[in-house]
């Protein structure tokens, strides 16, 4: 069944010059396994290390799968997503991380939720023991922040998540960090769009040093939520209150 998918798998990287040539050989070897059409898009970050040439070298070695995008600047992981996003060339665009938190093999369990009417599926962490306590705090608040605020039933906002094309790219979203995802998502389900979710492991970073729990992250992705929820209860309330003044007028 996953042979009938075709499949762009987004990856947004910044600095990870120790993982990305293995990382790049799992993802394709991977994705050849489920699809049969495929591309690994890769966002290149604004890197600073040696992670722009060893993306070269390896475009060499895999020209007609590998893409690589490059930012100018650092644009922050969600913001490349959807850099990433909007040069997908496939019905259906997944996410996944330089450090490989999934298996990208399991796509093949995914697929039939699209067959049954998904318009995007949540990838959900069944297990976090792999975390550090400090990631397992700030994840943990992040996530019930978000369900406080937006009062929507997603069980896991920061993973992975595959989406059909045509939907993404219809939906406008503001935030520039790591809050893109959850925006994403509140968006797509108040649009009607269908969610269904898959769980599975959460497998650990070997080797490079992780980027989303940093502190300015953090508040970056805070920043963009409390503007998001600004935006929905206030701005949003305002303009419908002052469209029905105006037509009763």
């Amino acid at each position: 069944m996953g042979k009938d998918f075709g499949v762009s798998l987004v990856v947004p990287v910044y600095n990870e010059q120790d993982v990305i040539r293995e990382t790049v050989d799992i993802f394709l070897n991977d994705l050849a396994a489920v699809c049969t059409d495929y591309e690994l898009i890769v966002v290149n970050d604004g890197s600073t290390d040696n992670t722009a040439r060893l993306l070269k070298e390896l475009q060499a070695v895999y020209p007609e799968k590998l893409r690589v995008v490059t930012n100018d600047k650092n644009l922050g992981s969600g913001r490349s997503l959807m850099v990433g996003f909007g040069q997908a060339r496939f019905p259906l665009v997944a996410t996944n991380f330089a450090d490989r938190p999934f298996k990208t093999a399991e796509l093949k369990n995914i697929f039939p939720l699209f067959v049954h009417g998904a318009d995007f599926v949540v990838v959900c962490r069944q297990d976090r023991s792999a975390n550090t306590l400090y990631r397992k705090l700030t994840s943990l608040v992040n996530y019930y922040c978000i369900r406080f605020l937006f009062n929507i039933r997603i069980n896991d906002f920061q993973f992975v998540q595959v989406y059909r094309r045509d939907m993404v790219r219809k939906i406008n979203v503001d935030a520039h960090h790591t809050f893109v995802p959850p925006e994403l998502m509140i968006r797509a389900l108040a649009q009607g769009c269908r969610m269904a979710e898959y769980k599975t492991n959460f497998y650990p970073r070997t080797k490079g040093a992780a980027k989303c729990g940093h502190p300015a992250v953090i508040l970056c992705a805070l920043r963009d939520m409390v503007r998001f929820w600004f935006r929905l209860n206030v701005v949003s309330r305002f303009d419908a209150n002052k469209r029905t003044v105006e037509i009763n007028a």
